[in-house]
């Protein structure tokens, strides 16, 4: 069996009206390009961002990532149904 990489990422999560919200890495880029090769194990949150930093509705937050699998990989358990 063979180990998937992990990686931690902090993002910042801004909560919007009406459900709608969005995630921005720290790291620069999109959550959208983040997701393209990964996907969320875990998230954690830190806490709201300070108030001198930025409008309040704002948190830290690290995320667990793993590799994503391939399309003809097992399934998201580790094994594929045959």
């Amino acid at each position: 069996m063979t180990k998937k990489k992990q990686r931690l990422a902090a993002v910042q999560v801004v909560a919007g009206g009406e459900g709608a919200g969005t995630i921005v890495p720290l790291a620069g880029g999109t959550i959208e390009e983040l997701l393209a090769g990964w996907r969320v194990v875990q998230m954690q949150p830190l806490g709201p961002v300070a108030a001198e930093a930025g409008p309040a509705g704002r948190h830290l937050a690290l995320l667990l990532l793993e590799e994503a699998a391939a399309e003809e990989s097992a399934g998201r358990l580790g094994f594929g149904a045959t």
